[in-house]
């Protein structure tokens, strides 16, 4: 079995959460013994990743329909074509589609709605368009992170339609520790509209007895600072400094308007925080809805005020989050690969 992995970019070079799945799904076929290759923008001298081969094509993400000739290229060498949103997703379907080979599209990135936050105007409808658009595409199988990335595309669970939800990394759990949990409220992620910055600015400004942190990157890091009111910490930082903060905060405070899955919250579990925030994953704390700053506020102060209840939510955050696996998910993109190459694949290989 040969699979091309599709996508915008490729690590080291990292907008985000996205170039981590999309190699954690290499890893794990390769893993299995299958062959993978990788097609994104980039920087081609940057070259291949921990072993996994990568052709790296000379353009910036939004012009990567240009690359199409290449995308066919490495198609004909594959048994299917796996694609992830946004960019490489168009390029990947014509490339499957003149080749006559599978087409999996992966989302992991619906935001619906909420381009109305990110976007203004036109920008925002051309890009709810664009979405619809890439939702829309005659794909043989589709993967979906969460149930509310279902919802949004408006799709069922079936064959050839599956639920893959991303894993966390072991070293979530291990900086965990009750007794070492400090009175502080963590928010980490894109320093964007998106992810709630208003809402992050405006309780905290509400809660001036209450420790914030924010952790991140991207956006305008000194702008954010200058607004931050005295009793919040910016600090433009992910990695290692993330999952110690992370192990040590007790609440976790994540007012994003849309995610896909929020593998950050699912992080913040592993790492025992109750957590107030917007997106599901079965989180003990408190879910509120978007924009609603009031209901914000009134969660994070009745967690802030109850430390022995927020350490046992975060236990049982701990608990629930060992169901997010990377195993388990990279297994069940495996098997809608092996249904859809079933008719082709030797007997062998059409076997778990």
């Amino acid at each position: 079995m040969r699979i091309l992995l599709a996508h915008e970019r490729y690590l080291p070079d990292s907008g985000g959460g996205g170039e981590v799945l999309a190699h954690r799904r290499a890893l794990h076929l390769r893993a299995r013994g299958i062959a993978v290759q990788v097609i994104c923008a980039g920087d081609p001298t940057l070259g291949d990743h921990e072993g996994v081969p990568t052709r790296r094509l000379p353009l910036r993400r939004r012009t990567l329909p240009l690359g199409l000739p290449a995308f066919i290229e490495a198609a004909r060498d594959a048994d299917l074509v796996h694609a992830f949103t946004y960019h490489a997703m168009l390029p990947a379907f014509l490339a499957a589609r003149l080749t006559g080979r599978p087409l999996v599209c992966e989302y992991m990135a619906l935001f619906g709605p909420a381009w109305s936050v990110m976007r203004s105007g036109p920008s925002a409808l051309a890009h709810r368009a664009v979405e619809r658009l890439l939702v829309g595409l005659p794909a043989q199988g589709r993967i979906f992170l969460s149930e509310d990335s279902l919802a949004l595309a408006k799709a069922t669970p079936g064959n050839h339609v599956v639920l893959a939800p991303p894993g966390v990394d072991p070293a979530f759990f291990e900086e965990a520790s009750p007794v070492g949990k400090e009175d502080v409220v963590l928010f980490a992620g894109k320093f964007e509209a998106r992810k709630g910055i208003a809402e992050l600015l405006a309780v905290a400004r509400a809660c001036p007895q209450i420790r914030f942190v924010a952790v991140g990157w991207g956006g305008n890091v000194a702008a954010l600072r200058a607004a931050a009111p005295a009793n919040l910490t910016v600090q433009e930082s992910r990695g290692d400094l993330y999952r110690r903060l992370l192990g040590r905060a007790r609440i976790f405070f994540f007012p994003s308007y849309a995610e896909t899955f929020g593998i950050v919250v699912a992080e913040a579990m592993a790492s025992g925080c109750a957590v107030v925030g917007t997106t599901g994953q079965g989180a003990e704390g408190a879910q509120v809805e978007a924009g609603d700053t009031r209901g914000m506020i009134a969660a994070v102060r009745r967690l802030w005020d109850d430390r022995d209840l927020c350490l046992a939510l975060g236990a049982r955050n701990r608990e629930r989050a060992r169901t997010y696996d990377w195993e388990r998910s990279g297994d069940v993109v495996l098997g809608l690969y092996r249904t859809l190459l079933a008719p082709t694949l030797p007997l062998s290989e059409a076997q778990p």
